[in-house]
């Protein structure tokens, strides 16, 4: 008996040489990925995970939709406006790894004076899909040399599909249809980077960029980049809209806790807690400008308690801190730090990521499972986190530290 599982034009065989049957690094796609980064849009746009803003000019929106879990985002006819959704968090690759890149989206047909793109990059480095008055193209974006530089190929010169119809896999591509959008690759600094859809189940590469024994120069500067979905009108457009559906990104290999870690704490001055149930901030960590992308994880969080008082202690992303917070480079580390006094009570604005309490003349000291990483925002706010206390009785006396890693 025989089962027919594709159409005779489909070419599922497993294939040892250069194929979809094989990851960046030309492994066998048979090993478990590791997920790094994954969102749906089921019930929200994710503000947790994706910062949505209008980076220039007006007339822009975002709107999501849980029948159809997606965010719309539009641009206004004859109206200049950019409007981005962009990950806070920049999954981290691994050297020796091929790292896949997937999301989902409608990426539009275009016309002359629009723009939209989706793909894994910011405004310096990264790799993506961009419809450019009409024309479909690859997109490689590096700023080896200081300077943001896009290398661009258009569809009618893909080299390996064109997704036109003259292809191998004989497919026209439809780009006003839901698209899987792939990318996989080995940076290593000069690896290559590959480009594709996965229609009906099967990748199709359409393109690929070589940099081995061709550049005298990494092919961009940082493989850790935030996934973005992007529209531009430049005012001459009319009305327009694009989709974002889901993403996902994972290191086809595994991953190695290959880390180094680092303490940050009070440094044997205590925080004045007077006021029960006021929230004291005792230690803020951030990212050093400059460290964008370094991947960070927590390790654990302890808190003591000098005096015969209870406590509970919390862990805040980006909580507004009162008085003088100042935060200085540490002397190791690629972190900034700020320790807390009397005045830096906590309003909690920000997400609580960990918390617990502790007994009074007791040492507390926690676990901390947040893969969040430290982010940042489109316009460049670096993620803060704070380490705090809430006094359960009056004029306590804490200390507190954190500690992180950072892996490579």
């Amino acid at each position: 008996m025989t089962i027919s599982v594709y159409p005779a034009t489909v070419d599922a065989n497993i294939k040892a040489q250069d194929s979809p049957s094989v990851d960046a690094f030309g492994r066998w796609r048979v090993s478990m990925p590791h997920v790094l980064f994954d969102t749906k849009l089921t019930h929200s746009a994710e503000p947790e995970f994706w910062d949505d803003s209008e980076v220039s000019g007006t007339g822009t929106s975002s709107t999501h939709d849980s029948d159809r879990a997606s965010v719309v985002m539009a641009v206004t006819a004859s109206t200049a406006g950019k409007r981005v959704r962009q990950t806070f968090s920049r999954p981290n690759y691994q050297p020796g790894k091929s790292q896949l890149v997937v999301m989902t989206g409608i990426l539009g047909t275009g016309e002359s004076g629009l723009t939209t793109e989706i793909g894994q990059h910011d405004d310096k480095n990264g790799a993506f899909f961009r419809n450019e008055d009409g024309v479909v193209y690859v997109v490689k974006k590096s700023y080896a040399t200081g300077t943001a530089v896009d290398t661009t190929v258009a569809q009618s010169s893909w080299n390996l599909d064109k997704m036109d119809g003259t292809g191998s896999s004989g497919i026209t591509v439809d780009w006003s249809k839901t698209q899987i959008f792939l990318m996989d690759y080995q940076w290593l600094g000069v690896g290559r980077v590959r480009f594709g859809l996965d229609i009906n189940g099967i990748i199709y590469y359409v393109h690929e960029m070589l940099h081995a024994n061709a550049l005298d120069v990494v092919f961009m500067s940082t493989p850790n980049n935030p996934l973005r979905y992007s529209i531009e009108n430049d005012g001459t457009a009319g009305a327009a809209s694009m989709e974002h559906l889901c993403s996902s990104v994972a290191s086809e290999c595994g991953r190695d806790e290959t880390g180094v870690d680092y303490w940050y704490s009070t440094e044997g001055t205590h925080v004045d807690a007077n006021a029960a149930n006021a929230i004291y901030a005792l230690v803020g960590v951030r990212l050093q400008t400059g460290h964008t992308g370094e991947p960070v994880q927590f390790r654990s969080a302890s808190v003591l308690t000098q005096t015969n008082d209870d406590f509970e202690w919390l862990l805040f992303r980006n909580p507004t801190v009162a008085g003088t917070f100042t935060y200085n480079d540490a002397t190791s580390g690629p972190f900034q730090y700020a320790k807390g006094a009397t005045v830096n009570t906590v309003t909690p604005t920000g997400d609580a990521i960990a918390g617990g309490f502790g007994h009074s003349g007791e040492s507390k000291s926690s676990s901390i499972f947040y893969e969040g990483g430290f982010g940042e925002a489109i316009d460049g706010t670096r993620d803060e986190f704070v380490l705090c206390v809430r006094p359960l009785s009056a004029n306590a006396d804490i200390e507190g530290g954190l500690t992180l890693s950072v892996n490579h």
